[in-house]
């Protein structure tokens, strides 16, 4: 059976670090990402890779990924939802559309992907699935609260959505990540002063996260070495927790 691995967010950070390391294990995979131009400079031609450009919340976005997954393959075996963005605003000062996307982005295309594999045909044995959710969703990140809340919406489904895809043998887990070096986090770090970022590094006593460290944990949750796991939330932080 032709199986294969949906990656969102793959042409950058962590999604992009997931990719190489699953190719280099010699799966195969279906890049998603916003930008055709970002996934043809991230994976070129590869043969082992189908990349999918397009807004995966919109309704001709979702039908275009998931008529390009039954085209190639057969079933999914994994699905590692890494994308998503931010927008750092205080109360008062952010726009209705900007959460409602927020949240459409980080829990409402997974939610909606998730009923879709769990339909019959659609997913493979042993399928496993990772979402990614946030520190900020349980820190007082200030200027963060449509992103926490976007991420805590993530957490908030994923103990009733394992629990229905349980006897399907899908398992679902989630990461609960600190700051990891991504693009994404280095909008808002490079806006940081030497003194702030000191501090910041001093909160990571086992350093800034990097998105390898990031996929070799997901590479774990996808794999059968995990089979025993699901609907859980792992803490990665670099032991900042712990401070």
């Amino acid at each position: 059976m032709a199986t294969c691995t949906l990656v969102t967010g793959a042409a950058s950070g962590i999604g992009q670090a997931v990719c190489q390391l699953l190719l280099a294990h010699g799966e195969e995979i279906v890049a998603a990402d916003l930008s055709a131009e970002a996934l043809s400079a991230s994976f070129g031609t590869n043969p082992h890779v189908l990349c999918v450009a397009g807004d995966l919340t919109t309704a001709d976005g979702f039908a275009n990924l998931t008529n390009a997954l039954k085209s190639r393959f057969e079933a999914v075996k994994g699905f590692v939802h890494c994308a998503g963005f931010d927008c750092a605003r205080p109360l008062g000062f952010i726009a209705d559309e900007t959460v409602h996307k927020l949240v459409a982005v980080h829990a409402g295309f997974p939610i909606q992907f998730l009923g879709w594999l769990a339909k019959k045909g659609n997913h493979a044995e042993g399928c496993s699935c990772v979402c990614i959710s946030s520190l900020s969703a349980h820190e007082g990140a200030k200027g963060h609260v449509a992103y926490a809340a976007a991420k805590g919406a993530v957490e908030g489904f994923l103990k009733p959505a394992a629990a229905e895809l349980l006897p399907k043998g899908i398992r679902l887990n989630a990461l609960v990540l600190g700051v990891v070096q991504t693009e994404m986090a280095m909008t808002w770090m490079n806006k940081l002063t030497p003194d702030q970022l000191s501090d910041l590094q001093k909160d990571y006593p086992l350093g800034l996260g990097l998105p390898v460290d990031i996929a070799h944990v997901i590479a774990f949750l996808l794999g059968a070495e995990s089979r025993w796991i699901t609907g859980q939330t792992l803490i990665c932080d670099g032991g900042h927790s712990l401070t």
